[in-house]
């Protein structure tokens, strides 16, 4: 499920076979509420929590979860005033201050697939996701290897055209003396005349590489856009439906994530509202994935953990409760990384489980 997920996510991608049959047969059914490592009763733990966080400023993170239950998290977070993110935040927030300096014309992966005749990668990529993007590509070989650029401080051998970077070279500078038609290294030289003879370039950009690469890499979009006026901006993001906690996140603050709610309103800030952060200021924890079983968790005093009953270590937590999975045992939806494209997610199986957004309502209730 996870690989159909991600492909969803990045690219667009639905598989039929999203859910495949030993990932059902592998999905536990029999897991328990669990208070201190000890199974209890739903009602018990519920309890548990709600005599935890009264009174208490909190965190909440992961938000590995479907639409629909990051509304509720989010409406439980403003009710206990408390700050809230999403596990991804920082390529959230390391692309949109970039976008709302220098903006782009943006583009879904289906687009790039279909109307690109030059693509440009800058900056570090994982082998995993360059391995789904070719294959979800779809280009012959040929096409492959003539058309798409990889410029990085990393050597890899996925793509023939490579131009591999020292450590302290500005991305603006190289293709602004691109422009000023300076001698360059054949490959260069081979680049420049490519990117001023392509009709639909496209450039690949990770938001995962920081804050300044980003800012540089739209930085030159706008450049080059004032040169030829035809570079396209395709990110490579949205990995655990972050899209759909961006939406979720600026239709109830008008902001894309790393809020806290206050007395007097919210305050957004991208370095202060983070788990690692308020960790050194909170106590408490409520951690949410229900769409992925093996998250990284920043791990704070206390933690509560609901969500995907395959979590590992579960009896770790000091409340662990399990709730149904979207796409395995209830209905869900998730968006890709453009945060247009929906991908619904349909029950396979019964289970006893509670809804995510079920129980969050029940810890919303004061009773």
């Amino acid at each position: 499920m996870q690989k159909n997920l991600d492909d969803f996510y990045l690219f667009g991608s639905t598989n039929k076979d999203l859910i495949t049959d030993d990932e059902i047969k592998n999905y536990k059914l029999n897991q328990f509420p669990l208070v201190n490592g000890k199974k209890t009763e739903m009602t018990t733990a519920i309890t548990k929590i709600k005599k935890i966080i009264k009174g208490r400023t909190l965190h909440f993170d992961g938000l590995i979860c479907d639409q629909r239950s990051q509304h509720s998290i989010l409406d439980l977070a403003e009710s206990l005033r408390s700050s809230i993110n999403h596990c991804d935040a920082e390529e959230i927030n390391n692309f949109y201050a970039a976008y709302q300096i220098y903006g782009g014309s943006l583009v879904s992966f289906n687009e790039l697939r279909k109307r690109a005749d030059l693509i440009i990668f800058i900056g570090n990529f994982d082998s995993y996701v360059l391995e789904r993007f070719s294959k979800n590509l779809s280009w012959s070989s040929k096409k492959t290897q003539s058309r798409i650029y990889y410029i990085s401080t990393k050597k890899i051998s996925s793509f023939k055209q490579k131009i591999t970077l020292k450590g302290n070279t500005s991305i603006y500078n190289l293709f602004v003396d691109l422009f000023k038609q300076k001698k360059l290294h054949v490959n260069y030289q081979l680049l420049q005349k490519e990117l001023k003879s392509s009709r639909y370039p496209v450039l690949v950009i990770n938001p995962k590489n920081g804050f300044m690469l980003t800012q540089q890499l739209l930085k030159l979009t706008e450049f080059i856009n004032n040169k030829i006026r035809k570079l396209r901006i395709f990110k490579i993001s949205g990995l655990n439906n972050s899209s759909g906690f961006v939406n979720s996140c600026v239709i109830k603050t008008g902001f894309p994530a790393s809020v806290s709610f206050n007395d007097w309103g919210l305050s957004y800030n991208p370095i202060k509202y983070t788990a690692n952060v308020q960790k050194s200021e909170k106590t408490i924890q409520i951690y949410t994935s229900n769409l992925n079983s093996n998250p990284k968790i920043e791990k704070f005093k206390q933690n509560i953990f609901i969500g995907h009953p395959n979590v590992i270590k579960k009896e770790k937590f000091d409340i662990f409760i399990p709730v149904k999975t979207p796409g395995i045992d209830s209905n869900g939806m998730a968006l890709r990384s453009d945060g247009i494209g929906v991908l619904k997610l349909e029950k396979k199986i019964d289970s006893n489980y509670i809804q995510l957004d079920e129980l969050v309502k029940e810890l919303t209730n004061n009773d």
